[in-house]
């Protein structure tokens, strides 16, 4: 079985040392991913709406998409944003929700994220 591993060219995962997503046979693992540039000046659904964006571009390169997601972590600075949080996830994962955690933290990388997600999705088709 061979890995596949997709890199979406974001400068901190080269300095980091780790790649967007890799498939491992049916299984792909996406990183944990923020809004990235004009996005981070977003409200937080808006910032989780691009970074779902992000996470479906890398899905797409290990050959699946946002239905194939089975669980997602939404990692978030203030849990008064839930609701907000809970449109973007609904409005990106309606069709066919996954399993889902939310936890907030006390910090995001880079500056200005106001939230993280991480998925992990199943080629079942």
């Amino acid at each position: 079985m061979t890995d596949r591993r997709v890199a979406s060219g974001y400068p901190f995962e080269a300095a980091y040392g780790y790649v967007r997503a890799i498939r491992v046979g049916d299984l792909i693992f996406v990183s944990g991913t923020t809004a990235r540039g004009a996005d981070l000046a977003l409200d937080v659904e808006g910032q989780l709406a691009g970074a779902i964006g992000v996470v479906e571009t890398a899905l797409r390169e290990a050959g699946a998409d946002l239905r194939h997601a089975v669980r997602t972590v939404v990692y978030l600075l203030d849990m008064s944003d839930a609701e907000a949080v809970a449109r973007a996830h609904r409005a990106a994962f309606g069709a066919a929700p996954p399993a889902s955690t939310l936890v907030q933290v006390a910090g995001l990388t880079p500056p200005g994220a106001r939230v993280e997600i991480e998925v992990t999705a199943v080629i079942r088709d």
